[in-house]
């Protein structure tokens, strides 16, 4: 066996390679022992994702959400006090409550100044997308492969390898040597706080992460991740998104990871009392069936 990005002998690799990091709550999208290689799966953890899944921007939803890294660990609330320029963190005690992280606290002086003046300002929490853009290409490119070496499954992996279709994501993902950007498409498609049903237990639940590959007429291969109502899709062929802007034209810009695999976003209640849920279930076969419908398959 060979490893899909540097095609070196994997043969003897021990690490598992989740495609969305467990550092985000993903426990089940596993690939198989060598597709990727220990050196490859040790370089992404720290050079690809940890610059991601530490930005702010991911970092303080999933301290909100309360997701463990892949030590069990909950990251803390990055923030500021109001009015100034002081970082904090704050992190949940045991009791569930806001405790202040004293490693994350700099200018204590100032701190206990600001403290001592009732902070009239409160604190701040960034929670919007606003990450770095080579580095979230790269993470992304890095995903999408492994998604299209899931779809091909185990027996025909081995085409993910040879192939010279993948050169250039391979080659972006693991080295980012070979162009200067790989641009993205991120845009809100429902809510942070939406809710959906767990498939094995039926409760509410916040509807979290997913990714998934899909095709357009022109037979491009898109990959699409949405992370707490944030859609990212980029081109697994090459760095350009024109694909995407005329798939989202055609099909009255719905979400690929939604409506095309039969869910809808219902929004009930007003004001502080607003709540949005996804109902359907996600269906990989409903997303073939449009495909098919659309012209939008082999």
């Amino acid at each position: 066996m060979h490893c899909i990005f540097c095609r070196s002998d994997s043969t003897l690799s021990k690490s598992l390679e989740h495609i969305m990091p467990e550092s985000i709550g993903s426990k089940r999208r596993l690939l198989t022992l060598g597709v990727v290689c220990d050196q490859c799966n040790n370089y992404f953890a720290r050079k690809v994702e940890e610059p991601i899944l530490n930005h702010p921007s991911m970092r303080n939803i999933r301290a909100w959400h309360q997701i463990p890294n892949k030590k069990g660990r909950i990251p803390s609330l990055l923030g500021y006090i109001g009015g100034t320029d002081i970082a904090i963190g704050f992190r949940r005690g045991r009791d569930g409550k806001l405790e202040i992280e004293p490693e994350r606290l700099r200018d204590k002086g100032r701190v206990s100044a600001e403290f001592e003046e009732g902070l009239p300002n409160g604190f701040l929490f960034p929670i919007e997308m606003n990450l770095p853009k080579r580095e979230m290409s790269r993470f992304l490119c890095k995903m999408a492969l492994e998604t299209v070496a899931e779809t091909f499954g185990k027996d025909d992996v081995d085409k993910v390898i040879e192939s010279k279709f993948f050169d250039n994501i391979r080659t972006y993902a693991r080295y980012g040597n070979n162009f200067a950007e790989w641009p993205y498409s991120e845009r809100r498609i429902y809510p942070e706080t939406t809710l959906m049903r767990h498939p094995d237990t039926n409760d509410w639940v916040p509807v979290g992460f997913g990714c998934t590959v899909f095709t357009t007429k022109h037979l491009e291969t898109l990959f699409v991740f949405c992370f707490y109502g944030t859609e990212f899709v980029i081109n697994v062929g090459g760095p350009s998104i024109h694909g995407y802007d005329e798939w989202l034209m055609n099909h009255g810009h719905i979400s690929p990871m939604v409506e095309r695999l039969g869910c809808r976003l219902v929004t009930e209640g007003e004001g502080l009392l607003q709540r949005h849920f996804l109902h359907g279930n996600f269906e990989i076969r409903n997303g073939l069936e449009f495909d098919k419908l659309h012209g939008n398959c082999p």
